[in-house]
C-alpha cells in the first residue's frame, strides 16, 4: 500500500528556530533543574489591567462573530492609537489580525502571486521563511552584517537584488532578532527604493515604542512621500505584554491593498470578540503602560549588557530597540552549544534557554556562531541567567578545547 504524502510545502516549512529545542528543555526541569527561559518573546511583565476588566465584565448572552472589518470600537480604538505617531488612517484603513503573524502573511499574499519575489533583510523574524514556503513567494536576503551593527546596504546595493518579479520590501523596526534601530536614513533609502521601483513597502512595527535612543517612536505610514507604498503589521503582543491575547492589525492609506486584505479576512471570518473588546481601553491610553514597560526594558537590556562585558569571546552592542540582543559567541555551532547547555550542563541546579541564529537567516551557513537572547525575565534573575550563561561558555570551551 503506497504511504500517505504530505504536500511539499508542509515538509519544507522549517521547524520553529525558537520552540524546537523545548522537548530538550522539558526532559532538564523534569530532573529539577531550573532552565532561565530567554529565548522566546514571552515577558514576564502584567499585561494592562483594563483588558482584563472588560472581559470579566463581558455582559452579552452570546459570544457570535465579529466583522471581518472588525468590532466598530477596536477599529476606532487602533485609529486613535495610530494619531499619536501622526498617522490619520481611515476605519477601512485599518483591519484587525490574529496577532502580527496573521498581519504579516495577510500583507504578504496582498501585494505577492505565487513565484513573485520579496526583498528582507537578513538575519529576519523566522515566520517570514515559514509563510514564504506557505506562499511560495521567494524571500530574497539582503544581508545586515553582525560586524557592521546589522548596519543597512546603500540604495545601489538594495537596488542590484531587484528584478522583474519583486514585488515588495520588509522592514522590521524595530528589529527582531537583532534588536537593531533603523536610522532616518536607512529608512529613507527603502523608501527612495521603493519609490522608484514601484515597490510595496510591509514596515513590521511590532516594537514601535521599545526604542531606548530618546527619540519618539514613529511609524512609516507618517511618511507623506511613501503613503500608498506602506503596509504596516502591527501587534497588541509585545507593546501592551499580551501575546496570548493574538491581536493585532494590518494598517495602510492604500485602499486597493486594504479592500484585498479585507477580502482574505472575510475568508477567515473573524478575529476573537473578547480580546477585540478588552484592547479597546488600552489602545486609547496607551501611553502610561508603555512608557513604563520601555523603562523596564531599557534597564533589562543595561542588566543582559553588563553580564555579557563579564564572557570572554563574545561579541555584542547592546541593542537599541525591541527586547533582543543578538551576540556572537566564540563557537562554530551555538545550535551544538544550546542542547549543550540545555541537555548537558547545570551550574548550581541551572541553566539558560537561548536561541541559535542560524535559522533566521536564508542565506546558508550564516549566523552560526550567533545566538538571540530575549529580556524577558525581571533583572534579577536576567543577571543570574547571564552568570549561568558565563559558566555555560567556559565548560564548553574546555570540552571541547576552544
Amino acid at each position: 500500500m503506497a504511504k500517505l504524502v504530505v504536500s511539499k510545502r508542509g515538509r519544507d516549512v522549517i521547524a520553529s528556530p525558537i520552540r524546537k529545542f523545548l522537548p530538550f528543555m522539558q526532559a532538564t526541569e523534569k530532573k529539577g533543574i531550573k532552565v532561565y527561559k530567554i529565548n522566546v518573546g514571552d515577558p514576564d511583565l502584567q499585561p494592562p489591567q483594563e483588558f482584563f476588566k472588560v472581559i470579566r465584565h463581558y455582559a452579552g448572552k452570546t459570544l457570535g462573530y465579529t466583522p471581518s472589518p472588525g468590532i466598530p470600537a477596536h477599529t476606532a480604538a487602533w485609529q486613535k492609537y495610530f494619531k499619536q505617531f501622526g498617522v490619520s488612517l481611515p476605519m477601512s484603513g485599518i483591519v484587525p489580525t490574529v496577532g502580527c503573524a496573521e498581519a504579516i502573511l495577510l500583507a504578504m499574499q496582498a501585494v505577492c502571486d505565487p513565484g513573485d519575489e520579496l526583498l528582507v533583510f537578513e538575519p529576519l523574524y523566522s515566520s517570514y521563511k515559514s509563510f514564504s514556503v506557505m506562499t511560495n513567494i521567494k524571500l530574497v536576503p539582503i544581508l545586515l552584517p553582525f560586524d557592521k551593527n546589522f548596519a543597512v546596504p546603500s540604495a545601489a546595493e538594495i537596488e542590484k537584488k531587484i528584478t522583474k518579479r519583486t514585488k515588495a520590501v520588509v522592514v522590521i523596526n524595530p528589529d527582531n532578532p537583532t534588536g537593531k534601530l533603523w536610522s532616518e536614513a536607512e529608512l529613507n533609502a527603502v523608501v527612495k527604493v521603493a519609490k522608484k521601483h514601484n515597490l510595496f513597502i510591509i514596515a513590521d512595527e511590532t516594537y514601535r515604542e521599545i526604542r531606548f535612543d530618546g527619540k519618539k517612536p514613529a511609524s512609516l505610514l507618517a511618511n507623506k512621500a511613501a503613503r500608498q507604498h506602506v503596509i504596516v503589521c502591527d501587534s497588541a503582543s509585545k507593546r501592551f505584554t499580551m501575546p496570548g491575547a493574538r491581536t493585532g492589525c494590518v494598517a495602510s492609506f492604500n485602499e486597493e491593498v486594504m479592500q484585498t486584505i479585507l477580502k482574505f479576512a472575510q475568508a477567515r471570518l473573524s478575529t476573537p470578540t473578547l480580546e477585540q473588546l478588552g484592547l479597546v481601553p488600552v489602545l486609547n491610553n496607551s501611553r502610561p503602560y508603555v512608557s513604563k514597560i520601555v523603562k523596564e526594558y531599557r534597564k533589562r537590556r543595561d542588566t543582559i549588557a553588563a553580564g555579557l562585558s563579564k564572557i570572554p569571546g563574545v561579541k555584542f552592542k547592546p541593542a537599541k530597540g525591541a527586547i533582543y540582543q543578538a551576540l556572537q559567541l566564540p563557537f562554530k555551532d551555538t545550535e551544538k552549544f544550546v542542547r549543550f547547555m540545555i541537555s548537558e550542563f547545570n551550574y548550581k541546579g541551572q541553566t539558560v534557554m537561548v536561541t541559535p541564529m542560524q535559522d533566521f537567516y536564508i542565506t546558508p551557513n550564516r549566523g552560526r556562531n550567533e545566538i538571540r537572547v530575549a529580556y524577558v525575565l525581571n533583572s534579577k534573575d536576567l543577571a543570574a541567567a547571564m552568570e549561568v550563561l558565563k559558566r555555560g561558555v567556559e565548560a564548553y570551551r574546555k570540552k571541547y578545547n576552544f
